[in-house]
């Protein structure tokens, strides 16, 4: 029997210090990211009850993957801190249906992730993997993302207020079911940054592939950076992060494309 979708967290007033709302925490970086260890300290900011299961290691790349070939160690670190051998995804299904089963989040938080997850990038996300995962769950998720310096770094200070700021607003929204919200933070700080809704944009034109090694029976690649179009629609989640604005977008786990739906059904009956 299906679960039903829970609806948005218990309804707050935005001027209490702490909201009686049960939070699970999580990334893809690892648990022991910078980005983590911000969304975390956010989190207990705001919230009385938080939880963190995240990987142990950095499963950036790994989408909506889980693991089934192989086992699941889980470490309890500390109370109410639990790190996986495993996905993002890994993680979210452990803490909903083992870790965290008689007491259920209210809402999942993934991230900070460390550099953005606009366009193609979603779905490539664990960051995003894991939020999808709660949205499956019926769950409300946020998944937070930084662009990062050229050194590789995310600006923590510049998302710690915008992240309390936007969660506090969703979190009085009227969720809409089966959807998630991808939000993106510029790496420097604009004084005249806007908050923009946004659309999944496009960018990827290719990758780079690098030739590691290579035998007489054996090439050995490792996939590069990837291409990306100079040329984006003033509505995407690209042309706000290049305009150094905030970018939400609403992702719905729905894969269907609607709008074909009646062609396909024409095409066939003919």
């Amino acid at each position: 029997m299906n679960k039903p979708v829970k609806s948005a967290p218990r309804q707050a007033n935005i001027g209490d210090d702490i909201i009686n709302t049960r939070v699970l925490v999580t990334n893809d970086d690892g648990i022991s990211s910078p980005g983590i260890k911000l969304l975390y300290e956010v989190a207990c900011s705001l919230f009385n009850d938080v939880w963190v299961v995240a990987p142990a290691s950095e499963q950036s790349g790994k989408g909506h993957s889980l693991t089934l070939q192989t086992g699941l160690e889980v470490l309890n670190t500390s109370k109410k801190i639990y790190s996986v051998a495993g996905t993002p995804t890994d993680c979210v299904i452990l803490a909903l249906n083992e870790i965290m089963k008689n007491s259920p989040p209210d809402l999942v938080l993934s991230g900070v992730n460390n550099g953005y997850n606009l366009c193609e990038d979603t779905t490539y996300s664990g960051t995003i993997g894991a939020a999808i995962e709660a949205t499956i769950a019926g769950i409300p998720a946020i998944a937070f993302s930084q662009e990062t310096s050229e050194q590789g770094k995310i600006d923590c200070k510049l998302a710690e207020g915008l992240i309390k700021r936007i969660i506090n607003k969703l979190i009085n929204f009227n969720w809409p079911e089966a959807t998630l919200f991808n939000v993106n933070f510029p790496y420097r700080y604009n004084p005249n940054f806007n908050i923009k809704i946004t659309k999944q944009g496009k960018m990827k034109l290719g990758d780079d592939i690098i030739l590691q090694n290579q035998t007489r029976d054996k090439v050995v690649y490792k996939i590069g950076k990837m291409h990306q179009s100079g040329m984006f629609d003033s509505e995407s989640d690209i042309a706000a992060m290049r305009s150094g604005d905030v970018s939400i977008t609403p992702l719905t786990i729905d894969l269907t494309n609607h709008k074909e739906l009646d062609n396909l059904k024409t095409l066939f009956e003919s």
